[in-house]
């Protein structure tokens, strides 16, 4: 079996060749916070918030899209005509990690602002993040669902406002009418949600372009 492996700063992407398969992983190593008048972290809460994590990214990325692969290298030439699944997951890691994790525990029903910084590689969440939320803005008044930490796995994923790709709800972004978008207040994936991605396999193999072919 056959890979071509990319490492960046931010991911290790892993095509593998001979299947026509793409994995993506992000390892975060976490720093765990607690918010006033709570209890420190028990290792059991810690690996529970992992592995809800691991599972709401593995829900809102993985198996929703398929790539394309075009080109002149041996690769294109043999997946032409097939559809490319792409997986993305994040790995626990004590060192070596692409992203610092700062996790605050906080009361249930409580809120606090999660965010990713793309330059630092850090990201901030809490342990509301899982709560699916259900959001209404616009005119006329559009509501839809989200799960935060899918959301901000898409800004470490590359949507972010340095690439000027980032959160899609605010005023100035041409996306700003597309409420149920991952990156707005929803929970789908668009074709423009990869593009750094994309940007990054397009290195990985000569004489191969890869675009999303469906998703």
């Amino acid at each position: 079996m056959g890979h071509v492996v990319r490492e960046t700063n931010w991911c290790v992407i892993d095509i593998d060749t001979s299947e026509g398969r793409v994995f993506l992983q992000e390892r975060w190593k976490y720093t765990w916070l607690v918010g006033a008048g709570l209890t420190a972290w028990t290792d059991a809460e810690k690996r529970d918030f992992h592995r809800r994590a691991d599972h709401s990214v593995w829900a809102g990325w993985s198996n929703r899209a398929t790539l394309s692969a075009t080109g002149t290298s041996d690769f294109a030439r043999r997946f032409a005509s097939h559809p490319i699944p792409i997986n993305l997951d994040i790995r626990w890691v004590t060192s070596d990690q692409h992203w610092s994790v700062n996790v605050t525990k906080i009361s249930r029903g409580t809120f606090r602002q999660s965010n990713v910084q793309w330059n630092a590689r850090v990201i901030n969440l809490d342990t509301e993040d899982f709560t699916t939320r259900t959001i209404c803005s616009g005119t006329p008044r559009v509501c839809t669902t989200q799960v935060p930490v899918a959301h901000e796995f898409g800004h470490a994923v590359g949507n972010t406002a340095v690439l000027v790709r980032g959160d899609e709800y605010v005023s100035t972004s041409p996306n700003a009418a597309d409420h149920g978008s991952m990156l707005h207040s929803g929970h789908r994936l668009r074709s423009r949600h990869f593009r750094t991605i994309l940007d990054e396999m397009n290195k990985m193999i000569a004489g191969t372009t890869f675009a999303v072919r469906s998703v």
